[in-house]
């Protein structure tokens, strides 16, 4: 049994209500914060979401990657706070990311929702392997910060 798990989930985020039902979904979580949209009140998020899709050179089937962290003991909300934003600074600086703690059921655990289309139009899209590639680098550094902990990663249905 893990500590930690990553699950990457194996659902259909390629069509047009991909946006709406990821980010809507964490959106309504106890506390939801994120990179690389504006709180600008004549776009919603989802809506620049989907702008960087419109706007990239690249194109790619799935829009948006939806990952979640569970953890095996109750954690406080203040380190858990802190872990997604650890987690979500991996994505900042080129993807658009929203993530959400779940404060519901025996533990909370963190939804994470990472555009597929980066911000800059030149930057490859996260795809299937830049995407599997970034959640091992990611397993790897919890490993190394959280050592007494096992840490586990679920890649759309095939652990890691």
């Amino acid at each position: 049994m893990s500590d930690i798990r990553i699950e990457v989930f194996s659902g259909d985020y390629s069509n047009s209500d991909a946006y709406n039902r990821v980010l809507g979904y964490i959106g309504q979580k106890a506390f939801v914060f994120g990179y690389g949209f504006s709180l600008d009140p004549n776009h919603t998020i989802i809506e620049q979401f989907q702008q960087s899709e419109a706007e990239s050179f690249y194109q790619n089937s799935q829009k948006i990657w939806h990952f979640i962290l569970t953890f095996s003991r109750r954690w406080r909300v203040d380190n858990l706070l802190y872990l997604g934003e650890l987690i979500s600074s991996y994505f900042k600086n080129d993807y658009q990311v929203l993530c959400g703690l779940d404060t519901l059921g025996k533990n909370p655990h963190l939804h994470f929702g990472v555009n597929a289309f980066s911000y800059n139009p030149y930057i490859p899209v996260q795809d299937h392997n830049r995407m599997k590639a970034c959640m091992a680098h990611i397993q790897k550094e919890l490993s190394l910060l959280y050592y007494l902990e096992t840490i586990t990663l679920q890649f759309q249905g095939k652990v890691k």
